[in-house]
């Protein structure tokens, strides 16, 4: 990639925090009740792949480990973030899925606290990765995304015939007491397919130039636009090169529509683009 690809969120420091051990074995607790299928091989817990999954073997399940906890007061009650993300596995094969194209699984689970008792009010997923797995743990970040909303946000990426592309995963909650999923792609560069135009002449030099793509945004939250849902949009500064198209920091409002963050049909990284 030319440029820097850079998150410019941050969650509230005031609200948000590092979830307190005295709550944390109540919480666990709360959540085994979920999990209910350990993997001793692998210290983890098997669950299944969502209702919406792409995945095509009926082999697979997916073993989870806690990865972060954070609590926060969401409209006035303690509440706990927690996320929990584990690779594909073959239960015919006993191994992990470690097909390129496979994707890991991210589960967040939201608990309020009543009457001195932890509970799963929300719970979702959204498969995030490739080879089978996702991001590194120390990837993942808590970010607030609205008013009294928050999640979990990190960035993954896939290598196809010489061509990457970016895109930063968001999985959080909104004001309709779901767990919500975006997902905005930042980066797409098919220099490993083309490799170095000037290298080339005449109509060769041409037909690579008109289809090199090198392309980055920097994703952050448009807190100047009437939230949706409680859910604020996101703004995307865009540089880079596609074919014959420059881009210096053009801006683009990606508005939340009440399920998802949706990029405008003119954003040069559209995953259709």
């Amino acid at each position: 990639m030319k440029y820097m690809i850079a998150l410019l969120l941050a969650a509230s420091p005031v609200l948000a925090s590092a979830a307190p051990n005295n709550d944390k074995a109540a919480v666990q607790a709360a959540i085994a009740q979920y999990y209910n299928r350990p993997l001793e091989a692998h210290n983890c817990q098997l669950t299944e792949p969502p209702k919406d999954s792409e995945t095509t073997s009926d082999n697979i399940m997916y073993c989870m480990k806690p990865v972060a906890d954070h609590a926060v007061t969401r409209n006035g009650t303690p509440t706990r973030y927690v996320l929990y993300t584990g690779f594909a596995y073959d239960m015919k094969r006993k191994v992990k899925q470690d097909a390129h194209a496979s994707s890991g699984l991210a589960e967040l689970f939201v608990l309020e606290k009543t009457d001195g008792k932890w509970a799963i009010k929300q719970h979702g997923s959204d498969e995030i990765g490739a080879w089978g797995d996702v991001p590194e743990n120390k990837d993942w970040r808590f970010v607030q995304m609205g008013e009294q909303n928050w999640g979990y946000t990190v960035e993954s990426g896939y290598t196809g015939q010489g061509e990457t592309t970016t895109g930063r995963n968001f999985l959080f909650t909104d004001n309709s007491n779901r767990i919500r999923r975006s997902f905005i792609v930042n980066g797409k560069d098919n220099g490993a397919y083309y490799g170095n135009c000037d290298e080339l002449k005449g109509r060769a030099k041409r037909n690579c130039e008109d289809r090199y793509t090198s392309i980055d945004a920097k994703i952050a939250f448009d807190k100047s636009r009437p939230s949706a849902s409680g859910v604020w949009a996101l703004s995307a500064t865009v540089k880079g090169e596609d074919g014959k198209k420059r881009y210096k920091n053009q801006k683009y409002v990606i508005p939340y529509d009440g399920k998802t963050h949706v990029a405008p049909k003119s954003y040069p990284l559209n995953i259709n683009h």
